[in-house]
């Protein structure tokens, strides 16, 4: 049996990123790049006007004011996405929108509402300087510059910003598809009818969704029985997809024969155990280049485990460089009692309160209660050599709901 930071490790050591794909830009939103971004052209590409107003010749202008305003004549309007037909000499002016270039022989823009017009003529009565309102080519991005790194989580910005270089596509990493099976003979479907002895498989749905929010791929492969032959097939077929994760048939039961199975299909196992609660049997091994990883079976066992161990995993193969969930710390509400020599992982609510966190149990903490990970919004980590927690003390609690911490890092 070892302990959660070694199988943390030896998990991780065993996992290396996929290759490149080229995705489009809609494709690419929270994928890792596998590239550094050049852009091929300056953005904006050409000068352009800043505001809506008139663009004029600085030396026309520069003496302007209310009381002797510069009388100019209007040769043309351009709007956005035209250019000027005509080149500006002294004593002319264009009316030019947001975004239009500037026309040539000009190099000073004018807000409208220092303007005025009158048929083709236009008075200036304020011009703020030489260069003013024109926003220059590659103002934002030079030709040929690198705008985003090799190894960086694209944002929605991001997304933009490759657009605006002329860019359809990236390379990123490529996302793992990832085979569930639930294993036991005492599991339904959901849409089975209620059985004496059975139970609904719930952990597929549970880790498929979890699979999903890593930005990996499910492919969810039903329910395999609790004999080794059910067991092969069924393992056989996952070998289709980058890893493999199986809830139940893990522990030392008659009928567990998810080792067994393993052995046969070639997955070579690192580990069987872990000095943990919930999740004490819990696997590990590869088939291959592909983790294999043995969940438990009882659902917040195999949720937790997850979180732990494959989730981190699954975010290193898609190039990640966050791929752990973030801690902080919380005052106690009240007394906890644990086992000693494991790493347990209490479910519990998260209050805040005039700046300080507080934490509370959600309530039972068998590992069969699935309700309790539903309405924790943390867990509680208590280390090894803990017995007890006391009320008012301060404890490290594993953050679940992102949603919730960003709020309260904002105040909100």
């Amino acid at each position: 049996m070892i302990t959660v930071g070694e199988a943390v490790q030896l998990i991780l050591r065993q996992i290396r990123p996929l290759p490149a794909e080229e995705v489009t830009l809609l494709e690419g939103h929270e994928r890792v790049l596998c590239e550094n971004v050049r852009a091929a052209r300056h953005v904006p590409p050409f000068n352009n006007s800043a505001m809506d107003g008139f663009a004029v010749r600085w030396a026309d202008v520069r003496h302007s004011s209310p009381d002797s305003p510069a009388i100019l004549r209007v040769l043309e309007t351009v709007p956005a996405g035209y250019v000027a037909k005509q080149r500006m000499v002294e004593g002319t002016a264009i009316r030019i929108m947001t975004g239009a270039p500037v026309p040539r022989g000009s190099d000073t823009v004018v807000r409208v509402e220092d303007t005025e017009t009158a048929g083709d003529q236009v008075r200036i009565r304020k011009a703020e300087g030489l260069g003013s309102h024109i926003r220059k080519a590659g103002e934002d991005i030079r030709s040929g510059e690198t705008i985003l790194q090799k190894g960086r989580r694209l944002t929605a910005a991001d997304l933009g910003l490759i657009a605006s270089v002329g860019k359809a596509r990236v390379k990123v990493y490529r996302r793992p598809v990832v085979g569930i099976i639930s294993t036991g003979d005492e599991l339904l479907n959901v849409e089975d009818a209620p059985q004496p002895g059975k139970i609904v498989n719930s952990n597929s749905y549970t880790l498929a969704a979890a699979i999903a929010e890593t930005g990996a791929v499910p492919r969810v492969l039903g329910i395999a029985r609790d004999t080794r032959k059910g067991l092969v097939a069924a393992f056989k077929k996952s070998l289709a997809y980058d890893v493999i994760v199986t809830s139940g048939g893990v522990s030392v039961g008659d009928f567990d024969f998810v080792k067994e199975a393993f052995g046969d299909i070639g997955v070579r196992m690192r580990f069987w155990r872990v000095a943990q609660r919930p999740g004490h049997p819990m696997a590990f091994g590869r088939v291959g280049a592909k983790p294999v990883f043995g969940l438990p079976g009882n659902p917040v066992s195999s949720a937790v485990s997850f979180l732990l161990y494959a989730r981190p995993a699954l975010l290193k193969m898609m190039g990640h460089k966050k791929i752990f969930l973030p801690v902080t710390q919380a005052t106690l509400e009240h007394d906890i009692h644990k086992h000693h020599r494991l790493k347990e992982f209490i479910r519990c609510r998260i209050r805040r309160e005039n700046g300080n966190v507080f934490v509370c149990s959600t309530g039972t903490q068998s590992s069969g209660v699935l309700r309790s990970l539903s309405l924790a919004e943390g867990l509680i980590i208590a280390h090894e050599e803990q017995e007890l927690l006391a009320k008012g003390s301060v404890v490290p609690v594993l953050v679940l709901d992102y949603r919730d911490r960003l709020q309260a890092e904002l105040g909100f």
